[in-house]
């Protein structure tokens, strides 16, 4: 199934609600799963990237990510950024949430509600309500070709690291977006568990020099898929 709504991309812009959450915040990580195979998909891509390039919303610091799952790719053409992995992990999350079917564009805010991936007005609204992040204890060592996490897990959460990739250009030459030439960012290219909870880990992760434009966050994860803290890792 695909969501039909447009997005109104001014929500990002909307600082101003009264808002005392403390400065030191840590980001809020904000999952699109998406599919370049997807007629409806590139509007909810064109927010995930306003707000990656802003970094906020509602006051709030983000994280966004986008994770191309592969369950469209029979239709016509195969996303070169889409895994069975990503698209199993919003399998997972349908499971936690409740949710009976899975869906492009889908937007999973904090772990913990799921939304129709263009609507802004509905992910602004999950943005300002969703719980305070805390930062994690984590650290980056980038070279050309890997990237050492060392990161402390709080109790009750593991640590994964998402690596994305900014500045992606795609010309779509089949499917529901024929013709069509795609841009993104933060588009994840590994996804790594670095810490279980409670433990102090470090782990060295392989990364392609020629994905270019790159970083990573880390985040703390609950079995029940609740994100509650981050640390952006930048190149």
């Amino acid at each position: 199934m695909r969501a039909l709504l447009l997005p109104c991309l001014l929500f990002a812009c909307a600082t101003a609600n009264g808002d005392t959450r403390p400065a030191d915040e840590a980001p809020l990580v904000i999952e699109l799963f998406t599919s370049q195979g997807c007629s409806s998909c590139p509007p909810a891509d064109q927010l995930l990237d306003k707000l990656a390039r802003e970094g906020v919303a509602r006051g709030r610091p983000l994280a966004p990510l986008a994770f191309h799952v592969d369950y469209w790719d029979d239709l016509g053409w195969a996303d070169p950024f889409a895994s069975p992995a990503w698209s199993e992990r919003q399998h997972d999350y349908a499971k936690a949430l409740g949710d009976d079917r899975v869906y492009t564009p889908e937007l999973v805010v904090g772990g913990h509600i799921g939304l129709v991936g263009s609507n802004a007005q509905l992910a602004g609204q999950a943005i300002a309500a969703a719980p305070r992040q805390h930062k994690l204890a984590a650290t980056a060592t980038w070279d050309a070709k890997s990237v050492t996490i060392k990161a402390t897990a709080p109790a009750g959460a593991d640590v994964l690291v998402a690596i994305w990739q900014d500045g992606t250009k795609t010309t779509v030459r089949h499917g529901e977006n024929a013709g069509s030439t795609l841009a993104g960012d933060r588009v994840v290219r590994r996804l790594e568990r670095i810490a279980t909870a409670g433990k102090t880990a470090t782990k060295t992760i392989a990364i392609d020099p020629a994905w270019g434009t790159i970083g990573a966050v880390a985040f703390a994860q609950k079995t029940d898929r609740s994100i509650i803290g981050s640390a952006l890792l930048p190149r």
